[in-house]
């Protein structure tokens, strides 16, 4: 049996290479990587927009679906917010007035390989398509780092699967999705700030 790192792979799959590390800084901040404390992933999310190895399954009305390999996961979000020129000439700049903040942005960049590494990965790639398919949002399950950000809901927006010249055996996949909380959620929330105020 062949042994190969999978974050190694998924890492050159999607940004073609890695580069040595400088022994003096790995040596300073090689804790910190190392760590599973949930403080230390939200801090070092928050600081660094940093993507995240991890293990990630949804699922929907009771069937479980776990992405293979590890992914590595991103997160953003942005807010709609609306500019006015101000006429005042004292004044420079515009009034800024918030509408929204928008769901978060998720990627999931990861690799389908086979055992053997010859034979094409159909198996972790129908998994992949099966999850597609569903047309309703997905529940994440027990996952410490979506939770962090509130994140219990997701709706798959598309897939990519990249070319892998010369790799029979290896499928890259991107996987694009965004939040979504429950309407009823939304609505219980808006009461609860209609009666405080």
């Amino acid at each position: 049996m062949t042994e190969f790192d999978v974050k190694e792979l998924v890492v050159k799959a999607h940004f073609g290479h890695i580069g040595l590390p400088f022994p003096q800084w790995i040596g300073e901040n090689k804790k910190q990587f190392e760590s599973t404390n949930l403080k230390t992933i939200g801090h070092d999310l928050l600081n660094g927009d940093s993507p995240y190895f991890m293990q990630v399954t949804l699922s929907y009305q009771g069937q479980k679906f776990t992405f293979p390999n590890e992914p590595l996961v991103s997160l953003s979000q942005s807010k709609t917010i609306v500019e006015t020129a101000t006429v005042n000439r004292g004044r420079k700049g515009t009034v800024k007035e918030l509408i929204n903040t928008n769901d978060y942005q998720i990627s999931f960049r990861g690799i389908c390989f086979s055992e053997d590494m010859e034979s094409y990965p159909a198996d972790q790639v129908s998994i992949l398509n099966q999850m597609m398919e569903i047309e309703y949002p997905l529940e994440v399950e027990n996952n410490l780092f979506f939770e962090l950000f509130q994140i219990r809901k997701i709706v798959l927006k598309d897939i990519q699967f990249d070319e892998m010249a010369g790799q029979q055996g290896l499928q890259s996949y991107v996987i694009t999705a965004i939040s979504d909380q429950d309407f009823y959620a939304d609505l219980s929330e808006r009461a609860l700030a209609n009666l405080t105020s």
